[in-house]
């Protein structure tokens, strides 16, 4: 669970991303709203993070390609399993919130629908007798043959309907939990001025442990995610003290289990000398 959390945020200890990809488009700025973007997952190269590529005029072979990288969410394991089910092809409507971490743009998917074709249904073949061909005879007033031979029979109109219908949007929620735990933090719950220090995961990724309150308990450590408080915090880290005690504010995300935080605003603590008497 751990590793396969630390898998997504391999990035967070490199500073770039697999060579030979397409020409990469410019970066959107931090702060960036995707709304109803349509494209797939997928990976630049094998052991790369998921990265959404929003889809481009397939005409055009030299457009550039704007991957955006996923930053883990229960949305993300939502589309995961949608992708799995669906296939690599499968075409995803995705909004989201858009972040700049050194020098790529990572997206953290609110609101994820997949474009999927209508059901079919099963029409009918057989065309009930007209009631009144008795009064009328064969042709109609109009002098069109009336019944099944005119083209206008249920199954025809049905599948003419049909045929007019494009891909549909629908959730890919379908209220499946990955992994259940107890007390999981909804995804988007703020934290506010919370005291604690940052460290380095084992794995390269930027911890931050919680300090304990008054009775001595205290959250589990988060995973921070990139976003430009985060980057604030890493270059005050290498000037300072990364020990020093600070207090952050940001909003939380889950995903397979483990608990992130993406950072929104930091305040560093200054411990006075105790005076003496």
């Amino acid at each position: 669970m751990f590793a396969a959390a630390m898998l997504t945020l391999s990035l967070l200890a490199s500073p770039g991303i697999a060579t030979g990809t397409p020409p990469i488009a410019p970066l959107l700025p931090d702060g960036s709203i995707l709304s109803g973007a349509s494209g797939t997952m997928v990976r630049p190269r094998p052991g790369d993070p998921w990265h959404f590529r929003v889809a481009s005029n397939q005409a055009d072979t030299s457009a550039p390609v704007r991957d955006l990288v996923l930053m883990p969410s229960r949305a993300l394991e939502d589309m995961e399993r949608t992708q799995a089910t669906t296939g690599s092809d499968a075409v995803m409507v995705v909004t989201g919130d858009v972040t700049v971490f050194q020098g790529r743009n990572w997206l953290m998917p609110r609101h994820v629908e997949l474009l999927a074709a209508p059901a079919m249904r099963e029409v009918p073949t057989e065309v009930p007798a007209d009631p009144s061909a008795e009064v009328q005879g064969e042709l109609a007033g109009d002098g069109m043959r009336s019944g099944a031979s005119a083209g206008d029979s249920i199954a025809d109109i049905v599948a003419d309907l049909q045929d007019s219908v494009e891909l549909l949007p629908r959730s890919v929620d379908d209220g499946t939990v990955t992994e259940v735990m107890e007390e999981v933090t909804p995804d988007g719950t703020l934290v506010l001025s919370r005291r604690g220090r940052m460290l380095r995961g084992p794995h390269g990724a930027w911890m931050f442990v919680f300090d304990a309150d008054a009775w001595g308990t205290s959250d589990a450590p988060v995973v921070l995610l990139p976003s430009p408080t985060l980057t604030a915090l890493i270059k005050d880290g290498r000037r300072k003290d990364y020990r020093q005690p600070i207090h952050i504010s940001g909003s939380m995300t889950t995903y397979r289990g483990r608990s992130f935080l993406v950072p929104t605003a930091y305040s560093t603590l200054y411990q006075r000398q105790n005076l003496s008497r």
